[in-house]
């Protein structure tokens, strides 16, 4: 299973592939060397019986002719030795035969020439005998040595003979041996040639049914991705076009159709039949775009209005761009969004700014109006107040003194309201420039300023190692002095305020409860005190607008302290919390992004 997961793959595949085409040529070409082979040993093995074969019609025409010399001699009778041409004939053909068979073998040649001689001797010796049988003089002895020569001749000649064909014999039997071994091997080499074939075709059978399988897959997803897209299309509310510029065929997707508000396929794509669709106006303008892009060959991106068949107008942002494909050919491949609703909403949104601009003019009325025509006055009724207090106080009533003493009280709180609301628009409109501010720097300025309302509350004030920030710094200030002066407005009393500024690790606890990705991301800036504290219940409430706890007329405040608070750190992309207990105190928790840059 191992093995053909790894064919799966594709390279895997290639290189076993190649290795099983060697495999197979080379058995394949020792296949042929074999049967090359045997063919020469089977030609050896006729060769080696055909010589026999003739050796054996030698000794045989021999044999007949001394049969029919001897029965010549006995007889008399010349039909014996009528044929004894025709014999000689059949021995000059087989020594040519042999001599044939015995080409590539020069030691067997060499053979075949003694024994040539012998022949000839003998049938010389058969002559000679002839003659003497023939002769009227009748010499028994001589025609009896020239037997008892022609028989040892013979003898010879059979000795030599069945030297040759031994030889030949044990040449067939080796030349057989052989043949055998050779033909084991041919069919273990036919055998392992069918096995590698088989398993090539095993593997290409399993390689072709794997990517017909991966195709089938592709294929499905291919199809999956087709109707995903169409669907997206239908979703994001845009349709796509393709332009094959060789052979001037437009293709349109579905949506593409329905963004006319017709159905898909309604009429053949092509830029013609879509110039129906284009607003009347925006025509000519999106005709020359579109034909100058072919031209120049150059990506487009323009904005304009389709009107659909029941009469609706569409706006649309159009972009296209060029490419090629595998083969070379020439595409502009087009994208089209229906930008109707972000028009309506760009329109709105333009009048709501000019709307916003018109309420900053107001509010930049307002903030001058605070900052300078309201203070006016309240400055000049706190010079009348400061000098009738100093000239005409001791003419009054205790009960004059007592509304004279609310009036300077009322003066006073009034213009600490005024400058709060300045301060409260400042954070919202004020400049908002970013700089490296050094906390540790900040604090040392803010209790310098305070240093009179220290002494006179007899504060204790511990400040810790601060870090730097990437901050808008008279806001950072603004927010460190409203902190430390509510401390200081809200303590006990005959209880000297203990007030600590202190940096401190992002918890996993803060993670958890303020949805914290990152201990990295913030600092954690802890302000806490020992002053009248509150419930928690109103820990939310206490940063709205003018909304105060304390009603007590000992405790000053407008109630927009902690609301410029809130509004500096939201300007920080931070966050405020805080954690209070009547009469023990309040802590609160200012959390910073950490920036690198400004």
């Amino acid at each position: 299973m191992k093995i053909l997961r790894l064919l799966k793959n594709t390279q895997v595949f290639k290189i076993a592939l190649a290795i099983a085409i060697v495999v197979v040529m080379y058995i394949a070409s020792q296949f042929y060397y074999q049967m090359h082979k045997l063919n020469a040993t089977v030609e050896l093995i006729a060769n080696s019986n055909e010589s026999q074969d003739e050796l054996e019609n030698l000794l045989s025409v021999i044999s007949n002719y001394e049969t029919s010399l001897r029965s010549f001699i006995i007889t008399k009778d010349e039909s014996y030795i009528e044929n004894r041409f025709l014999s000689r004939g059949k021995i000059e053909r087989s020594i040519e035969k042999l001599k044939e068979l015995s080409v590539n073998d020069s030691s067997r040649n060499q053979d075949i020439d003694s024994l040539k001689k012998i022949i000839d001797q003998r049938f010389k010796l058969f002559r000679e005998t002839l003659i003497v049988a023939k002769s009227k003089n009748d010499n028994r002895l001589a025609l009896n040595a020239k037997m008892v020569e022609s028989s040892e001749v013979t003898e010879m000649m059979r000795s030599f003979v069945s030297k040759i064909v031994f030889s030949e014999n044990i040449k067939t039997k080796l030349q057989n041996d052989s043949h055998q071994f050779e033909l084991n091997d041919l069919i273990i080499t036919a055998f392992l040639l069918v096995i590698v074939t088989l398993l090539v075709l095993f593997l290409s059978f399993n390689k072709m049914n794997v990517d017909i399988a991966e195709l089938q897959k592709a294929n499905d997803k291919l199809k999956l991705l087709n109707k995903s897209y169409n669907t997206a299309e239908m979703t994001a509310g845009f349709g796509h076009w393709m332009l094959n510029i060789e052979a001037n065929t437009y293709t349109f997707s579905d949506n593409l159709y329905r963004l006319m508000g017709v159905e898909p396929n309604a009429f053949e794509p092509n830029i013609e039949n879509t110039k129906a669709f284009i607003y009347p106006e925006d025509l000519e303008y999106v005709t020359k775009i579109h034909e100058d892009s072919l031209i120049n060959n150059e990506s487009t991106a323009m904005n304009f209005r389709f009107l659909t068949a029941d009469g609706e107008v569409k706006h649309i942002r159009a972009v296209g761009s060029f490419t090629t494909d595998g083969n070379g050919d020439s595409f502009k491949i087009g994208v089209i969004y229906d930008i109707t609703s972000q028009h309506h909403k760009t329109l709105e949104l333009e009048n709501n700014n000019k709307e916003l601009e018109y309420i900053n003019a107001e509010l930049e009325s307002f903030n001058n109006i605070v900052s300078h025509d309201l203070q006016e006055p309240l400055r000049k009724i706190q010079i009348f107040i400061s000098r009738l207090e100093e000239k005409e106080l001791h003419l009054l009533t205790q009960q004059g003194k007592d509304y004279f003493s609310k009036i300077r009280t009322a003066a006073n709180r009034m213009q600490t309201l005024l400058i709060d609301l300045v301060n409260y628009s400042r954070t919202i409109k004020g400049d908002k420039v970013f700089a490296a501010t050094d906390l540790n720097l900040v604090l040392d300025e803010i209790l310098l300023d305070l240093s009179c309302s220290i002494e006179e509350k007899k504060a204790e004030i511990l400040i810790g190692k601060l870090p730097t920030l990437i901050a808008i710094p008279f806001q950072i200030k603004q927010l460190f002095i409203n902190l430390i002066s509510n401390a200081l407005n809200y303590s006990r009393e005959e209880v000297s305020p203990q007030i600590s500024v202190v940096s401190k690790k992002v918890t996993k606890r803060d993670l958890r409860n303020y949805n914290i990705d990152s201990k990295k991301e913030y600092y954690k800036i802890v302000i806490s005190d020992n002053g009248i504290g509150f419930k928690q219940e109103y820990a939310d409430k206490i940063f709205l607008l003018f909304k105060r706890l304390e009603t007590d007329a000992k405790y000053a405040g407008t109630g927009l302290g902690l609301a410029i608070c809130s509004r500096i750190v939201e300007n920080h992309q931070g966050f405020i919390k805080v954690k209070s207990t009547p009469n023990l105190g309040s802590k609160f928790y200012i959390f910073f992004p950490r920036r690198d840059s400004l």
